[in-house]
């Protein structure tokens, strides 16, 4: 029987009725009351919880050193009466606001969970104040599945956000404004990452439940197939977004090099236009004898009248040939 469980962040004792909190001074008794099954949750970042998963026989090798080490690839493997691996959450703040991407280790059997993380995670705190409110799951690996479905409903909400921030970049850009195009990078790079971590999902889920690795008596196994089709329906909504986002992004790219190269143009027609008067201008400014009109009282308003003429005159051959529209 557990004792102590250093380093414990919340912990929970199920029973028929409603679920009792633990603490790390309480755990001993009351797990000598009769109850269903157990949850305790840990974090990474206490030396203490370090040394009591170090020391919890229970836990099989290779998931303790999983839940020990620096691995953050997502990934399940079943056993015989179990399982355990990492799962994606939303790391959190103190504020409670999301930050970037989360990881959830676990091990389980048929009466204890165990979770460990190394920061605060949002739909594992939603799980726990679900069961403070009074949600009793019937198990370990219902537990654990119900964790991936607030997770889904967080990401589900943040979909819609960015959604309708994409439609406001995109109605800007086609009004041109683009007032919202510097939103899109970071948008994009949101979007990314959420597919990057369903498709992860997805792909732990399959190597998990294929012919070769599958164990037909784990409890996770009835739990896998929603969470697949959960994985693959919000990749597939993740990457129609960032096929969106692609698109507009390309938009503006076009309208930016089209408003570049109208001003290229029109900068080439008054460099043109300003060459034959340049070219005049610099000839009659040479300090040598017989320049034209050099002594004459009205010479500089002749010259001046000779270069309007031939800005005159190669502004209508450009119009004559369709170069200056």
């Amino acid at each position: 029987m557990l004792e102590r469980c250093a380093g414990l962040v919340f912990g929970f004792l199920f029973g028929p009725q409603k679920a009792v909190r633990l603490r790390d001074d309480t755990l001993a008794a009351a797990l000598t009351q009769p109850h269903d099954w157990l949850w305790l949750h840990l974090t990474l970042s206490d030396t203490r919880a370090r040394r009591f998963l170090d020391s919890f026989a229970d836990m099989p090798p290779d998931a303790r050193a999983a839940m020990l080490g620096a691995e953050d690839r997502v990934q399940f493997h079943l056993t015989r009466d179990g399982a355990w691996g990492v799962l994606p959450d939303i790391e959190q703040d103190f504020a409670g606001e999301s930050l970037g991407a989360g990881r959830l280790s676990f091990w389980l059997d048929a009466t204890r969970l165990v979770t460990a993380r190394r920061h605060s995670l949002r739909a594992t705190e939603d799980l726990r104040d679900a069961v403070d409110s009074g949600i009793n799951p019937a198990g370990p690996s219902a537990a654990l599945a119900q964790q991936q479905e607030f997770l889904i409903a967080l990401i589900e909400q943040r979909l819609a956000v960015l959604a309708r921030e994409l439609a406001r970049i995109e109605d800007q850009v086609l009004a041109d404004r683009a007032d919202g195009a510097a939103a899109l990078g970071p948008l994009r790079r949101e979007l990314s990452r959420h597919a990057r971590e369903f498709s992860s999902l997805r792909s732990a889920i399959h190597r998990a439940t294929s012919a070769r690795n599958v164990v037909h008596t784990s409890p996770l196994l009835e739990h896998l197939p929603l969470m697949l089709q959960e994985a693959e329906d919000f990749e597939r909504d993740c990457n129609a977004l960032l096929d969106r986002a692609r698109l507009l992004n390309e938009e503006i790219e076009t309208r930016i090099a089209a408003t570049t190269n109208r001003s290229l143009s029109a900068l080439t027609m008054i460099s043109t236009l300003l060459l034959p008067p340049t070219f005049l201008a610099g000839a009659f400014g040479m300090n040598l004898h017989g320049i034209p009109w050099a002594d004459h009282p009205h010479g500089f308003a002749y010259v001046f009248a000779l270069c309007l003429a031939l800005t005159g005159g190669v502004y209508w051959v450009l119009r004559r040939f369709s170069i200056l529209r």
